[in-house]
């Protein structure tokens, strides 16, 4: 199951926001079996967004999640521009406009145009409620590919992420992770070691950080599948441990539960 995400916002482009937002996300649905293959962050650009759902769609993955432009500014555009990209109207939606006015209603405040914004979707869209701010997320099904839109503010994001999770991203599998700290060895010379695990085992995925430079190294070493395949689990676990035997042969001092 693979999933594309798209991150909304200029703030993102000029150093201002560390986009904490793509990588909580990517963690939460790689935990549940599905695959991140591409996360890209553009600016409030009309255009661009909609050339960018447009692409994500042509591609054909199963989902794709775009992160903010949803409120009530003049830079928030996601919502309008997603329906451009696919192709439908934009429209109020009458149970978002419903939510809206009420959460207003309570705050004693006057429903205005910057807030009905808000409940413009693309039409046939599912709304998603959020239940710490005032912008709903939605999802609008394709023939092949399920887009959700959510808030940009991290903790309504979360929330909504949290409270649909089994609706919208259904546990079709685990991520299987083991992680080695090798101390001793510099990352190239581990690197003929680690292509050979590579070559010979295609369904696990390894990756080597270094620490400190070549000199005093302290190389990281990530071992990882996300699967349902019960085989996938255990030969994960099997790479890890040959890999610690190996590094250790080279010299390593290795530290990792295996």
């Amino acid at each position: 199951m693979i999933i594309e995400i798209i991150t909304v916002g200029n703030e993102l482009l000029i150093g201002k926001v560390v986009n904490t937002n793509a990588a909580w996300l990517s963690l939460f649905v790689v935990k549940r079996g599905y695959r991140v293959s591409r996360i890209i962050s553009i600016g409030d650009n009309e255009e661009e967004i909609a050339n960018e759902i447009d692409a994500a769609l042509r591609r054909k993955p199963d989902i794709i999640i775009t992160v903010g432009g949803l409120g009530p500014t003049f830079d928030d555009m996601t919502s309008k521009s997603v329906a451009k990209g696919l192709g439908v109207s934009y429209e109020i939606s009458e149970e978002a406009l419903a939510i809206i006015k009420s959460k207003y209603q309570k705050l004693g405040l006057e429903l205005t145009k910057e807030r009905v914004k808000m409940a413009m979707m693309p039409k046939g869209a599912t709304v998603l409620k959020n239940a710490l701010g005032t912008a709903p997320g939605f999802l609008f099904k394709t023939d092949k590919t399920l887009v959700v839109c959510l808030p940009g503010v991290p903790a309504e994001m979360k929330s909504i992420v949290e409270s649909y999770a089994d609706t919208l991203f259904p546990v079709v599998g685990e991520l299987v992770e083991y992680i080695l700290v090798a101390s001793g060895i510099p990352e190239s010379s581990a690197a003929p070691l680690l292509a050979k695990v590579v070559n010979e085992n295609p369904f696990v995925y390894v990756k080597s950080h270094p620490e400190h430079s070549e000199g005093e190294s302290v190389l990281k070493v990530h071992v990882y599948a996300i699967t349902h395949d019960q085989y996938v689990v255990r030969l994960c676990h099997d790479v890890a441990k040959r890999l610690k035997g190996d590094l250790e042969m080279l010299g390593a001092q290795v530290q990792g539960d295996v």
